[in-house]
């Protein structure tokens, strides 16, 4: 027989319950919060402001926004040159897996593939090349209005007044030059030429037709001779632009004769004179530099391409950076249009914080301006004595320039976040740091 254990047999059927589980509860006494103004202890706590979250993020993401320059009308005339011209653009559906295939090119650097068929740089021009000829255009117009005692933007402005300008021709050197730049600087001889009359009709739309060109009917000598250099067989489509731009366009055999009287091309034959030269600015020699950019000042500009040439190699990028410097005569303008930095940056968050880190301190590093700070100022060179290649006159990290709801094009065009920088060739000897 087992052992009787009497507290085991002993237990309560039901047990007592506890304050921890009694259904009657005291209130809960609330904690004073800490910020709450009063008296506290010896002295009143004053609450400290606070400065809205909002605002403080605003000013710090605030983008200088392009002022605009050009009218609507004018930009859908421009519009409208890329549509006649280039009439692959009618056909979106199928160019979507060209332009998939060009992304992919681009975004791994094989920039061969990319423009080397001529289906693909059509693709390429009338995909990204429209908003940024508005662009460029605008913001040639803008620096000519705030840099008008520049030889270069002088004698520019002066077509406004003159019909041509005071040392005709002018010249212009595009270094990745393509369709972008010869619209944009059609665009703003368009907008100086001196209009004809007060009730020059102009379009309301892509099916409107052309207003009357202003200025001369035809240009016996050119007013702008612009000279495009880039390692891509641009030609083709830069012909089928010129001819765009200086050809009136095709009315409909029911236009009314108003509209056929008022037919002329976007700029008159002549007016611009475009060369094309197919070469690798960073395989080129001094000499050769020298040739593409001439013996007189002129407008040099690098639209939407230094970034890609920084990518593919920062050591030749900053060589040819340097051979530009000696080439360039003095009063000569370096005019660099590209995309944001902070645009260029983006990546995906992947990988380790050590390698997140690595990637961070890379691109300031490798960043655009810290490039031009390098190579052009050479602000990495100390000594009371030097005296820098280039004058800085614009720097703006971030400016948007933002399209007209009224302009009507048949592929979808995106506003453009951009940076801008612009130089002016001084005494300074180039490469006193190197």
């Amino acid at each position: 027989m087992s052992k009787y254990v009497r507290q085991d047999k002993s237990q309560r059927k039901h047990p007592v319950a506890s304050s921890a589980t009694s259904l009657l509860r005291a209130p809960p006494v609330p904690a004073a919060p800490r910020e709450r103004p009063g008296w506290k202890g010896p002295g009143f706590l004053k609450r400290a402001p606070k400065q809205p979250a909002q605002a403080a993020s605003a000013t710090r993401g605030a983008v200088k926004v392009q002022e605009p320059r050009l009218p609507p009308a004018l930009q859908q005339l421009l519009m409208n040159v890329f549509r006649t011209a280039l009439p692959v653009c009618q056909e979106y559906e199928s160019l979507k897996p060209t332009l998939q295939q060009i992304r992919i090119a681009v975004a791994e650097g094989d920039y061969q593939k990319a423009f080397s068929r001529l289906g693909w740089l059509e693709a390429y021009a009338v995909r990204w090349s429209p908003n940024r000829a508005l662009c460029a255009a605008t913001l040639l117009v803008d620096l000519g209005e705030e840099f008008h005692d520049e030889a270069w933007f002088q004698s520019l402005l002066g077509i406004r007044d003159e019909g041509r300008s005071a040392h005709s021709p002018l010249a212009a050197v595009c270094f990745g030059g393509g369709a972008a730049e010869i619209t944009a600087f059609a665009a703003a001889l368009r907008f100086l030429l001196p209009r004809p009359s007060a009730t020059t009709p102009v379009p309301s739309g892509p099916d409107s037709p052309t207003a009357t060109a202003p200025g001369l009917a035809g240009a016996a000598a050119p007013i702008l001779r612009l000279h495009l250099v880039d390692r891509a067989n641009w030609a083709p489509v830069i012909s089928c632009l010129e001819t765009g731009l200086t050809t009136p366009p095709v009315l409909s055999r029911y236009a009314s004769r108003g509209a056929r009287d008022t037919n002329a091309p976007f700029l008159p034959p002549g007016a611009l004179e475009t060369t094309f030269r197919q070469s690798d600015v960073l395989a080129a020699d001094q000499a050769g530099l020298e040739a593409m950019i001439g013996s007189h000042a002129s407008l040099i500009t690098i639209f939407f391409t230094l970034s890609d040439l920084h990518n593919f190699s920062s050591a030749k990028t900053a060589a040819f950076l340097l051979k530009l410097t000696l080439a360039a005569p003095k009063d000569s303008l370096l005019l660099i249009v590209d995309r944001a930095d902070e645009a260029v940056a983006k990546q995906d968050d992947v990988g380790t914080e050590r390698e997140e880190k690595e990637k961070e301190k890379q691109k300031r590093k490798y960043a655009i301006q810290n490039l031009l700070d390098v190579v052009l100022l050479e602000k990495h060179v100390a000594g009371p004595g030097r005296v820098s290649a280039w004058e800085e006159l614009v720097r703006d990290r971030s400016r948007l320039f933002k399209l007209e709801r009224e302009v009507k094009f048949p592929l979808s065009l995106e506003n453009i976040k951009f940076q801008v920088h612009l130089f002016r060739r001084c005494e300074g000897v180039a490469g006193q740091g190197w």
